[in-house]
């Protein structure tokens, strides 16, 4: 009677045994993955990728500012010819003369507040730079 028990023991011990190393295996691969998103939540932060590579982040700001800028100066600067009241007659120009745009109270504002961000940022790039230069000296 124990040589019809031991291929059955011998099957269930083989079943332990793989279930053990499949449990393992999900491990090493829960521990794999977690580890590498940490990695790559450490590779792609906006801090490491500013510091890898400051003068292509400070160009693609530049860039960004300045298409900011020409879509905000044409939603709120209008033509001077555009906002005639309709009881008036309108004077065409004559072809070789330019339109003067005038600004609209919002584009004044939104110009002011530009301006004073532009400010900023020049502030804390100055003392980003400072902060560097000391961290070289040292």
């Amino acid at each position: 009677m124990t040589t019809a028990n031991d291929p059955i023991k011998n099957i269930q011990s083989r079943i332990d045994e793989l279930e053990e190393t499949i449990s393992e295996r999900g491990d090493q691969i829960r521990e794999r993955t977690r580890q590498l998103k940490e990695d790559l939540q450490e590779e792609l932060s906006p801090v490491e990728m500013l510091k890898r590579h400051p003068v292509e982040a400070a160009g693609v700001s530049f860039v960004t500012g300045i298409v900011a800028g020409r879509i905000i100066r044409s939603l709120f600067f209008r033509k001077t010819g555009d906002c005639a009241p309709a009881s008036q007659p309108q004077v065409h120009a004559a072809p070789h003369t330019t339109q003067v745009k005038q600004p609209s109270p919002a584009g004044v504002a939104a110009g002011a507040i530009g301006v004073e961000l532009l400010h900023t940022f020049r502030d804390l790039g100055i003392t980003w730079l400072k902060s560097r230069v000391e961290e070289k000296k040292k």
